[in-house]
């Protein structure tokens, strides 16, 4: 759909691969997580905290996984590597399905979480290389879609297996898990058939260390997926469980809410994605921030039951351009054929914000026995990212009038 409204019919297979994979990787293979979270706890007895240990260690192995894939996309090319990753995802989904424990299940999560890494970045480099420049905002926008569409899927698949069939979460996991397999199969052809040019992946790579590191940009741009990264998956994981447990919400209602939260995810990446196109990458960041800023400061009050879907839609309508928008402009600081890089590092920060984000959650629940304190703390932070990103699209616009 999106792809024929907004003109990119040339690039129709590589972005329906491109949806798919992050759709697999990141939206089923971490995301649904926060909606099977509530009956995994119930089964295997974990408070917030433990439960924070289990989320933030998916992003332990996707920050590991962070160092390794430029080498690896060089290495390999993005067909084989994002097959491959997809395929060794699912086989620790499988396993994590049958653990007997919460730490085993966390081992796991490690696991999918690395090679999370690096089939998202490899995917989203593979889109940066394969599309023009002048629509890079558009295509990254339409491929993280694919978030929501999983979000919607989970939101479907999850409270029917936990009510009508055995070992709900486990259940779930195991069809998510053979979902990526057999997803794995059907896009290395394509991603195989329409492959960047071949210079993209060979670069001679004379950019140093230092120069990126003495680069103002990288840095903004860093600390503000940080803050994304933070507060973006603290949201993701404590979502279903603070409606269940603080609104006494039902699997079914939460279900809802996070079907919701999916459908406005949809439109998230092709709407500002063109907006940055027109009026710049911080500039869409400052609203971005601040929509989610809103949905984030909902929850810290004790607002009636339905206000969870307004909180629930403006965050699955602000959130997932954030990535999207941080590839198109890891793309932009140093040049195309530096994506990789420059993507691999930046999110870098975004993975440590990761690890954070979880279990500091789960700690400040457990410490006040309210969830409205992590989600007024995490509001905070989106205010001063929000704050950051305007200063910064000002500046941009009065100086050189890069990214």
């Amino acid at each position: 759909m999106w792809v024929q409204l907004l003109g990119l019919r040339l690039h129709i297979k590589p972005l329906v691969a491109g949806i798919l994979i992050v759709f697999s990787c990141l939206g089923l293979a971490r995301f649904a997580f926060g909606m099977i979270l509530p009956d995994m706890q119930l089964e295997l007895g974990m408070n917030a905290t433990q439960a924070g240990i289990v989320g933030s260690a998916n992003f332990v192995g996707y920050f590991v996984g962070l160092f390794a894939v430029a080498k690896f996309y060089a290495r390999y090319g993005a067909a084989t590597l994002i097959s491959r990753a997809l395929w060794t995802q699912a086989f620790s989904m499988l396993l994590m399905a049958v653990m007997p424990h919460y730490l085993w299940v966390a081992i796991a999560f490690v696991v999918t979480g690395f090679f999370g890494a690096l089939a998202n970045i490899a995917v989203m480099t593979y889109i940066a290389q394969v599309v023009p420049a002048e629509i890079k905002g558009k295509a990254t926008g339409i491929v993280v879609a694919g978030i929501g569409l999983a979000i919607i899927v989970s939101g479907a698949i999850v409270p029917f297996v936990v009510l009508k069939l055995p070992f709900g979460w486990r259940t779930s996991w195991g069809i998510f898990a053979f979902l990526i397999f057999f997803i794995g199969i059907f896009t290395y052809q394509i991603v195989h058939q329409f492959s960047p040019p071949h210079h993209h992946l060979h670069t001679n790579d004379t950019l140093r260390l230092k120069q990126i590191l003495t680069h103002a940009p990288f840095w903004q741009t860093g600390f503000l997926f940080f803050m994304f990264g933070m507060t973006a998956i603290m949201y993701m994981t404590f979502f279903v469980s603070a409606a269940v447990q603080k609104w006494s919400v039902s699997t079914e209602i939460s279900g809802t809410f996070w079907a919701v939260l999916g459908v406005t995810s949809l439109f998230s990446g092709p709407v500002f994605g063109i907006l940055s196109d027109k009026i710049g990458r911080y500039a869409t960041l400052g609203i971005l921030f601040f929509l989610q800023a809103c949905a984030h400061g909902l929850l810290a009050f004790s607002i009636p039951a339905s206000w969870l879907l307004i909180s629930a839609s403006l965050f699955g309508f602000s959130t997932w351009a954030v990535p999207s928008i941080m590839a198109t402009l890891s793309a932009e600081l140093f040049g195309t054929g530096h994506t990789a890089r420059i993507l691999g590092l930046v999110t870098l920060f975004f993975g440590v914000g990761q690890m954070i984000g979880p279990l500091a959650a789960g700690v400040l629940t457990d410490a006040t026995n309210d969830f409205g304190v992590a989600f007024g703390f995490s509001s905070l932070c989106l205010i001063f990212a929000s704050t950051f990103s305007f200063y910064h699209a000002k500046k941009t616009r009065s100086g050189d009038g890069s990214c």
